[in-house]
């Protein structure tokens, strides 16, 4: 269910990273944090820097985009429910 749950929340952070120019950099580092994130679900193993590269994407969107800050931190609490 929890997996699941993030499934969904990087589905969402995807949508919402398409209100971005493309040429974003930070757009491009969420990019490779979602790839991250799927691959280790994928491999069925989670890496504690997930949660330290998520809480800095949380940091560096809150001010400017508070609605990709707000799935972000989503994804955060999830992991934390499923163990990471």
């Amino acid at each position: 269910m929890n997996e699941q749950h993030l499934r969904e929340q990087l589905e969402r952070l995807a949508t919402e990273l398409n209100t971005l120019p493309a040429d974003n950099d930070k757009r491009a580092s969420i990019d490779a944090l979602i790839a991250d994130i799927e691959l280790q679900l994928n491999e069925g193993v989670a890496d504690d820097s997930l949660v330290d590269q998520v809480e800095a994407a949380v940091s560096s969107f809150e001010v400017e985009h508070p609605r990709i800050a707000g799935v972000l931190n989503n994804i955060l609490t999830t992991l934390g429910n499923i163990g990471v």
